[in-house]
């Protein structure tokens, strides 16, 4: 069995229902509103897919937001013109820009426009489609990767220049692994950014390589042998189910709509297609451990996807 939805199978709901309903509770940490969310430019096709969702983050957190033009060896008349332009897609929004930074590589300019603003949020492009010309097989660009891996805050990824983004932004996606430490952290902050509003979807992918290597990691016996889909499936639902009732008690608290399903495939193209079908906001929890293996399967479904991607 292959990327199968599971939620039409009557056995199988009850099954999730029960593993939720017995599970120990798990706290959702506070996520505060960012008093500053740091806005990176790059004269790319994405800048104004950034502008806009960078738009949707302040207005809902009440944010103001810092700008930057992360392209070293402009000119400043050049520099101040394109973020002029920029604020004015931000009407409404308390703007400041940033200063300009001396750093050659772009990826310290944003590091350090960050730090320097005390930013605790930041939105980005992550080039795509016609910037792979220019960046070879690496569509989301290796300055994209090199924030993730020193931001320390949560990062919101402009992929595709799309039109339906705010409709993207009203169905999220949270995809989770059910023994992912950072899996509460993503979803205090969906819901957070998101509101009552949205429609929230959480994917478990259960996939047999990553089921194998987080149990490793936490010291449990693998028996390769056992690890059916069936079994899988049946480990998976009772791991995921304090995640599970978390998440549906606080969408029951605020009257707002969530959908849970598990589907068994590879993680990252099951993860990317779900949400590019769906046209959703994809939010990944950002392994701390930038050297594991699930944050490289975490980029990848980074760079196979078109929709706007949140890392927390």
């Amino acid at each position: 069995m292959s990327d199968t939805p599971l939620d039409d199978d009557l056995h199988e709901a009850m099954a999730r229902f029960s593993a939720a309903a017995n599970a120990e509770h798990v706290e959702l940490p506070q996520i505060e509103p960012p008093a500053k969310v740091l806005v990176a430019f790059d004269q790319s096709n994405q800048d104004d897919a950034v502008a806009m969702l960078a738009k949707h983050v302040c207005t809902h957190y009440g944010s103001a937001a810092v700008l930057t033009l992360a392209s070293p060896g402009l000119d400043a008349d050049t520099r101040r013109t394109h973020l002029e332009a920029m604020q004015a897609k931000l009407e409404g929004i308390t703007c400041e820009l940033a200063p300009e930074q001396d750093d050659e590589d772009p990826a310290d300019r944003i590091i350090d426009a960050k730090i320097a603003a005390g930013a605790k949020f930041l939105v980005m492009p992550a080039p795509y489609l016609e910037d792979i010309k220019t960046l070879g097989r690496d569509s989301v660009g290796s300055t994209a990767e090199r924030v993730l891996a020193r931001a320390t805050v949560p990062v919101l990824f402009a992929r595709e220049p799309r039109e339906d983004l705010a409709n993207a932004l009203k169905r999220p996606l949270v995809r989770l692994h059910v023994r992912q430490r950072e899996a509460a952290q993503a979803l205090a902050t969906s819901f957070t950014l998101g509101g009552k509003s949205a429609e929230y979807r959480v994917l478990f992918v259960v996939d047999a390589a990553a089921m194998a290597e987080a149990m490793a990691l936490l010291g449990q016996q693998v028996d390769e042998s056992k690890l059916t889909d069936q079994a899988l499936l049946d480990d998976a639902m009772a791991a995921a189910g304090s995640l599970v009732a978390t998440a549906q008690h606080w969408a029951a608290d605020n009257h707002a709509a969530l959908k849970v399903e598990f589907k068994i495939g590879s993680d990252p193209d099951v993860t990317a297609r779900t949400a590019n079908d769906g046209g959703h906001l994809l939010v990944l929890p950002c392994p701390a451990d930038r050297n594991s293996s699930t944050y490289s399967r975490a980029l990848t479904v980074l760079r196979l996807s078109s929709v706007p991607v949140l890392m927390v």
